[in-house]
Formats: structure tokens, sequence, C-alpha cells
């Protein structure tokens, strides 16, 4: 018998560029929580599911989460 049965029934938590992008969106509010999940999908049309980290999710926020397209 396992000491932590709860562990046996967890879900994996699955991350995509999508939720990443989704989750800043909503971190920074205002128009761009409004429109977050819009961000997530041209994330996901544009550079695809696997989630990045570093310099290329900042690349990508930085792409995606443009301010001169929020008119």
């Amino acid at each position: 018998m396992n000491r932590f049965p709860v562990a046996e029934y967890a879900r994996p938590v699955s991350v995509t560029l999508g939720n990443q992008v989704r989750a800043e969106a909503i971190r920074r509010g205002g128009e761009w929580q409004a429109h977050a999940d819009q961000f997530a999908a041209l994330a996901v049309k544009w550079y695809g599911r696997k989630p990045c980290k570093g310099e290329d999710l900042r690349t990508v926020f930085d792409e995606v989460l443009r301010t001169d397209r929020m008119q």
C-alpha cells in the first residue's frame, strides 16, 4: 500500500504554450485579460503547443501580446 494514495490519482498537469500565454495575459489584466483566449490560440497557431521557457518564452510574449495590435 502506498503511503500517499492521493498521488496515485492526481492528474498530471499539462502545460502548453497556449496556457502560458493565457496566464501571462490574465496576469497583465485589462484588455489583455479580456482577450486571453484569443492570444493563446494565436500563440499555438504561430509557434505550436510545446511550452517554452526563458528567452524563447519572452519572445513569444512580445510577439503575441504586442500593444499595437490591441486596437
